[in-house]
């Protein structure tokens, strides 16, 4: 059986940006980082270093924000559709969904507008970080 589970891992092409990104526009702190070098057998992939920084919501939850250094971030970075398998989104709970979409923008993330609807627990849409990651904002009511 599962004890913890300790923080959620996203692979990033820039680290200071999206390092950036969590902090700036949704109020994430910054923990612990560094470089580790022994991790290319973990990976799968030869040679790897890779370059981490943790950040911490204030109501808990964890992110290690990973890349490799010397080797480009696989992928398009784009926010592709949500029912492609195994792509992950995260929900967040805003006071302010308008608000929290511009800053999510003004930090290089995007907006989803099309996915903008009212369900039962309040209005609620799609954004993505600026590596596409789907953030799913729902406005507390």
């Amino acid at each position: 059986m599962i004890q913890s589970i300790p923080h959620f891992g996203l692979h990033v092409a820039d680290l200071a940006r999206s390092t950036r990104f969590y902090v700036e526009a949704l109020g994430f702190e910054l923990t612990h980082g560094g470089r580790a070098d022994n991790i290319a057998t973990l990976l799968e992939v030869e040679g790897a270093v890779a370059l981490t920084q943790f950040v911490r919501h204030p109501s808990g939850m964890v992110i290690e924000l990973w890349t490799l250094e010397a080797h480009s971030a696989g992928g398009s970075g784009s926010a592709s559709p949500a029912n492609e398998r195994g792509r992950p989104h995260l929900c967040l709970i805003v006071d302010n969904l308008d608000k929290t979409a511009e800053q999510i923008v003004a930090l290089g993330g995007s907006r989803l507008d099309g996915s903008r609807c009212s369900l039962d627990y309040g209005p609620i849409m799609f954004c993505a970080d600026p590596d596409g990651v789907r953030l799913e904002l729902v406005q507390a009511i």
